[in-house]
């Protein structure tokens, strides 16, 4: 009989209710703790899914139940210290939610404590489970657009490069079955006191990311209009767009190349396995490695901290990345980027002195 993995799940805010919903539904899962700052948030969590352990601090959800998988959905700031404590409890898998951290010195981290424990560690960049991302990444290996040379995003209004940006960076290179960054220049703005779930945040910024081949990716993140329709990825001998703009998980996608005139329509085929499925089948040690490994996820943190490091160095930043804090932090600290615009908030949610009193 195959094994039932026991799992915990610290942070029960959206992405905790959505973890916890898919692990309750897995027929290999049984979720029997939670565990969230907000106790009563977690109790309101287990009651929908009928969780007997309830806690307000990690730390005993690790030393008091015999946990197999982890999923970690807090907020990236957190991330690191929880994994690491999972790792060394003992935790055969932990499955975070992206960013994989907010610093690499964080992700670096995470890393080796699971490489020393034999924890499994991915992060949740479910795009690589959606069907257009992963047809866009068949037909570039197949050759239809010929040889890969630009891909695009522009981020949607006031989301941040930690928010958007691990989406858009992550899903290149999945779509260009996941060549290494080999160099990032860039620019950044922050003269407001903007924080995006309790990071500091820019105000705009662009990237220009090369990887390995020659392939450019230019991220563009609230930067003025007007805005310019791109392709989802160009080749030298055709590009693939997206009939909605951008690569959506139920969006069709547009084809052109030689072998036709004009645009060719595609519909996506649906994709058999979900993150939850393929964590598991990793545990069982029936695939070598998760699409969604930690190690992939730190290549998209590095590129996002290499756009902070190219304004912070002034110039182009050779990868990987060694400077371990944020260098939009460092800069923030060192008054490189001074607040102008008095008034601190957060993108996400409001700050504690911000909450509407009831």
């Amino acid at each position: 009989m195959a094994e039932i993995y026991r799992v915990g799940v610290v942070g029960c805010g959206g992405m905790g209710r959505s973890h916890t919903r898919a692990w309750s539904e897995h027929p290999r899962a049984e979720v029997v703790a939670l565990a969230d700052v907000d106790l009563e948030r977690a109790r309101a969590l287990a009651g929908e899914h009928d969780v007997a352990a309830v806690f307000g601090d990690y730390r005993e959800l690790l030393s008091s139940e015999q946990i197999d998988i982890l999923s970690v959905p807090t907020w990236q700031g957190v991330r690191a210290e929880v994994t690491i404590a999972a790792a060394e409890a003992g935790v055969k898998g932990v499955l975070g939610e992206k960013p994989i951290a907010a610093a690499v010195g964080e992700a670096d981290d995470m890393i080796a404590a699971c490489e020393r424990a034999g924890t499994k560690l991915a992060i949740g960049h479910q795009g690589r489970f959606a069907p257009a991302p992963n047809e866009v990444r068949r037909l570039v290996a197949a050759g239809a657009i010929g040889e890969p040379t630009m891909v695009h995003h522009r981020a949607k209004a006031n989301a941040g490069l930690l928010n958007t940006g691990t989406h858009a960076i992550d899903g290149w290179r999945y779509m260009l079955s996941d060549p290494k960054p080999l160099w990032v220049i860039g620019n950044t703005s922050r003269t407001t006191d903007r924080w995006e779930r309790r990071s500091p945040c820019e105000d705009l910024c662009m990237g220009l990311v090369c990887f390995e081949g020659g392939v450019r990716g230019v991220y563009e993140g609230d930067l003025p209009e007007p805005a310019v329709d791109m392709a989802t990825v160009y080749g030298t001998e055709g590009q693939i767009r997206s009939e909605q703009g951008g690569v959506r998980p139920g969006g069709g996608l547009l084809l052109q190349n030689g072998d036709q005139a004009g645009w060719q329509q595609i519909e996506p085929p649906p994709v058999a396995e979900n993150q939850y499925d393929e964590f598991v089948a990793w545990l069982d040690g029936e695939i070598e490695e998760h699409r969604s490994s930690g190690v992939q996820a730190r290549y998209t943190l590095e590129v996002m901290m290499a756009i902070y490091e190219s304004l912070r160095v002034k110039g182009v930043v050779e990868l990987p990345l060694t400077t371990r804090e944020c260098p939009l932090d460092m800069m923030i600290d060192d008054g490189t980027l001074p607040v102008l615009v008095e008034g601190r908030y957060d993108l996400r949610a409001p700050f504690p002195e911000q909450a509407p009193r009831g």
